[in-house]
């Protein structure tokens, strides 16, 4: 199972379907992300909204969209939306190690998605702003924040065992 953004695909390159938002309120731009289900059939989703991160929970067979129009998460095998969430503070994303939750960060938290979409916030130490989220090194998400009040570059890790921040 994987996804990934694309650029506006070749009308006819690959199956396609369009997962609109149903509201007044939405963006002129669209992202496209292509999927690749476990029977390895390719397909084209299009969301509204700049394309921010995508992330695969294999575990539960559902992958997050994250644009700036909101959060997706779709059954891609079923071709199915199973949650959105127009809420666009939604800074980043990733998936856990274990493939089985998603991360996600605002501009000053970080929560963790489970499979039935409730968020859980983490509990952490001190007050934290601009959260970006890097790649895995085992157990462990790089992440990158300002820690306040002084707003100081931090470059640490989260780690998933135990979901504490470790600064360098």
């Amino acid at each position: 199972m994987k996804a990934e953004f694309i650029n506006q695909p070749t009308s006819g390159q690959y199956e396609e379907k369009t997962f609109d938002l149903d509201t007044i309120w939405k963006s002129q731009i669209w992202s496209w992300v292509k999927f690749t289900t476990n029977n390895g059939i390719d397909w084209v989703g299009s969301f509204r909204g700049k394309p921010k991160s995508v992330a695969v929970a294999e575990k539960i067979n559902q992958v997050a969209v994250l644009t700036s129009d909101g959060l997706f998460i779709l059954d891609i095998n079923k071709k199915e939306i199973l949650f959105f969430d127009p809420q666009t503070d939604i800074k980043d994303l990733a998936e856990t190690p274990t493939k089985d939750k998603f991360i996600i960060a605002d501009f000053d938290s970080i929560g963790i998605v489970d499979v039935t979409f409730k968020t859980e916030l983490l509990n952490i130490d001190y007050e934290i702003d601009n959260i970006n989220f890097g790649r895995y090194y085992g157990q462990r998400l790089k992440i990158n924040f300002e820690k306040l009040p002084n707003y100081k570059i931090i470059n640490g890790f989260l780690n998933t065992e135990n979901w504490k921040i470790e600064m360098k």
